[in-house]
């Protein structure tokens, strides 16, 4: 279970004086839920996401995971832990390499490995990791992932984001710099590969029909807090007018 207890976070405003984007923030998030996240610009979301992930630095508070202080983790030590894939598709990926050097480095993540070691990975096993993905990555495995269009790259980084099974994936606004038809295909790739491995998930977005679609708890944040918290049924029970209507009442 990842526990967030009394999470605080202020940053300087250019006068020095404090802007505190998190207060006392506090969730219990089980083994497996897939969680959206959305609120008005500037309310911690991603702020929220960068203190999991050892990022940023929280002001006060603690998070753990299981029986383990994340707080005390150094980020490069969160990494072996927790994946992250971010909104600029070409942030999780390696550009001048290849779909299969890309894929080879991830199933290696955490090891030792010089690169030549690192990049020795059969052709059957790299390409199965594909086999889910209708964005024809297979076909481009060879490709140099620069020339892969923004959905083929945000594919890859979701595949290499999960092949090593992490227990907690951060996902930020993973899929608003895509082109509609592609973001939906993104996102039933998400759906499959957080349903199949069974990843603790969390996922700030501005679309309310993919924080409605997708997931099993929905949460709404506002200054830095916590206003409304759906789960299972209930959130199933919500649609985007009543969300908008939250979002007019809180902004």
């Amino acid at each position: 279970m990842l526990r967030i207890h009394r999470l605080t976070k202020s940053f300087s405003n250019p006068y020095g004086e404090p802007n505190k984007v998190l207060t006392n923030l506090s969730l219990e998030i089980k083994k497996g839920e897939f969680v959206s996240i959305i609120g008005s610009n500037g309310t911690g979301k991603s702020t929220l996401l960068n203190i999991i992930s050892g990022l940023v630095k929280e002001s006060d508070g603690e998070i753990t995971l299981d029986n383990m202080r994340l707080t005390d983790l150094p980020e490069h030590s969160r990494t072996r832990i927790i994946s992250r894939v971010f909104q600029n598709p070409s942030a999780g990926v390696c550009p001048s390499m290849t779909v299969r050097e890309n894929l080879s480095l991830a199933l290696n993540k955490g090891k030792l490995l010089n690169l030549k070691k690192c990049l020795r990975h059969n052709s059957e096993e790299l390409e199965e990791l594909l086999d889910c993905i209708s964005l024809d990555l297979k076909k481009h495995i060879d490709i140099e992932v620069k020339y892969l269009s923004g959905g083929q790259r945000q594919a890859l980084a979701l595949v290499m984001a999960s092949v090593s099974n992490p227990q907690v994936l951060l996902l930020d606004e993973h899929t608003a710099a895509l082109d509609p038809k592609t973001s939906s295909e993104i996102m039933e790739l998400t759906n499959h590969i957080v349903n199949e491995k069974n990843i603790t998930t969390l996922m700030v977005t501005h679309n309310l029909k993919h924080a409605l679609a997708y997931g099993n708890r929905l949460i709404m944040l506002h200054k830095g807090e916590v206003v409304l918290d759906a789960r299972e049924d209930e959130k199933k029970s919500l649609s985007i007018e009543t969300i908008l209507k939250k979002f007019e009442y809180e902004i």
